[in-house]
């Protein structure tokens, strides 16, 4: 990243890592290191956890970069083609009890229409 784009996608691709740094604390050295093998290779992606960033080709593990994600995410994905960021989940107490009274009333809609038949 330290060399100016000369393409589109090179400029698409700085934007990218710079956008990583926003949900990752990494230093700019695993930055580039990044930058640099997202352009080397096409079908690269970035699978990142909370603290860690995982370089694949395809479906094999290339590099690891410790890095650790900002609290409010879980992580994200990254390729040439996309930047998807993986927020945080904390499932709510309340989430349970209106799941089930959802189920009961779909159980009673059935037997009703069943009763209509």
């Amino acid at each position: 990243m330290n060399q100016e784009p000369t393409t589109y996608e090179e400029l698409i691709l700085k934007k990218r890592c710079i956008d990583l740094a926003r949900y990752y604390s990494i230093s700019k050295e695993d930055l580039e290191k990044i930058y640099n093998f997202l352009l080397a290779n096409p079908e690269g992606n970035i699978s990142g956890k909370t603290g860690s960033l995982l370089l694949f080709v395809g479906p094999n593990l290339k590099d690891t970069i410790n890095a650790t994600c900002k609290p409010s995410y879980d992580g994200l994905t990254m390729s040439r083609n996309s930047f998807r960021v993986i927020p945080h989940y904390t499932p709510s107490s309340g989430s349970s009890s209106s799941g089930g009274s959802s189920s009961n009333n779909n159980n009673n809609n059935n037997n009703n229409n069943n009763n209509n038949r």
